[in-house]
């Protein structure tokens, strides 16, 4: 079975460029091997490195795509590093198989000298053979990270306009509305923290509208002014947890991912006497994870949640490797999002 399976972009081609590459080191080695004097070639030199540079190409033919797959989520530097290191030690593996080769072949003695110097020219013909290719690969990566990028971006976009439209909405601010009325005489302070809280929630949309990645500490300030607004709304009906340790709070997410979770449990779950609504927030392994107790107030809840989610998921995938986990039973629902 292949591990890593070869995409159709990511194969090696035939193509001008490297038959004039392979073109040219062939008549380098002719050249290199010929006596200019006497006119005579050592055609088994000549053949046994155009042999071994043969092997070179398929071995770094075979090594690059996939190295190239697995450098997905790694940094320039580390995937030119490894780049170089795989060079290096393909070269100097045939350049001294070849040295020993000829050495039986040829009922003779080579020096340490003679190693070093033939290591040196296969390394620096292996990097002439693969830079053509690592070039490439290097310049779709760059093309491919302003295209995800700009995806991002209109994600971004679409995830904060649904937010905010969700926000402002009518149920929204008549529902905030009536409680601060309620509250104005009964309970001032709690009215003046819900105003401070309600307005944080405004704010946060309308601040971090071009911020692709948030840091968690402050993604949890407005989850907790949202979850105090609804508190205030459904009394004891609805309880939340949040147990995030501040250590923690540097960690970044997907902008508004949090949020975003938050409301999908308060939205879509039923919250009454009957059936309180708990709603838990914590820090694991895997990332940030939002929890509540499963009881969904209608049919539609599954489709609503899971476009949400499917946004959620797609920004993930423009910045990270790593998966926004969703599980869940008759009992429980929770999305877990990584840091970023």
């Amino acid at each position: 079975m292949n591990v890593f399976p070869i995409e159709p972009s990511m194969k090696i081609q035939i193509n001008r460029v490297e038959v004039i590459t392979w073109s040219v080191s062939a008549l380098l080695i002719l050249l290199l091997n010929t006596n200019l004097k006497t006119g005579e070639i050592r055609w088994d030199w000549v053949i046994v490195i155009i042999l071994s540079s043969f092997l070179i190409g398929s071995i770094q033919g075979y090594l690059m795509p996939r190295l190239m797959q697995r450098a997905a989520d790694w940094t320039v530097q580390k995937m030119l590093g490894v780049y170089a290191l795989c060079n290096v030690v393909t070269a100097l593996t045939i350049g001294s198989a070849v040295m020993f080769s000829m050495q039986i072949i040829q009922g003779g003695h080579y020096s340490l000298n003679a190693y070093i110097s033939s290591g040196m020219i296969y390394i620096l013909m292996t990097f002439a053979f693969t830079s053509v290719y690592m070039i490439r690969a290097v310049v779709d990566r760059w093309r491919v990270s302003l295209l995800k990028e700009q995806q991002l971006s209109q994600a971004l976009l679409k995830a904060e306009y649904d937010t905010l439209k969700n926000q402002v909405n009518p149920h929204f601010l008549f529902n905030s509305l009536n409680i601060l009325s309620a509250l104005i005489p009964e309970d001032p302070e709690n009215a003046v923290n819900l105003v401070e809280r309600l307005s944080k929630v405004f704010r946060y949309n309308l601040q971090n509208n071009d911020r692709i990645s948030v840091d968690l500490g402050t993604e949890l300030k407005i989850v907790e002014a949202y979850l105090f607004i609804h508190k205030m709304r459904f009394g004891d009906n609805l309880s939340y947890q949040i147990e995030v340790p501040k250590d923690q709070w540097p960690q970044q997410i997907v902008t508004q991912g949090l949020l975003t979770l938050v409301e999908n449990a308060v939205k879509h779950n039923e919250c009454s006497s009957e059936k309180p609504l708990k709603v838990e927030v914590y820090v694991g392994d895997r990332g940030v994870t939002v929890r509540n107790n499963f009881q969904p107030k209608n049919k539609q809840f599954l489709e609503s949640t899971g476009i949400g989610l499917k946004n959620l998921k797609s920004r993930y995938a423009l910045l990270t490797s790593r998966k926004v986990e969703v599980t869940g039973n008759a009992r429980f629902f929770e999305v877990t999002i990584p840091f970023v």
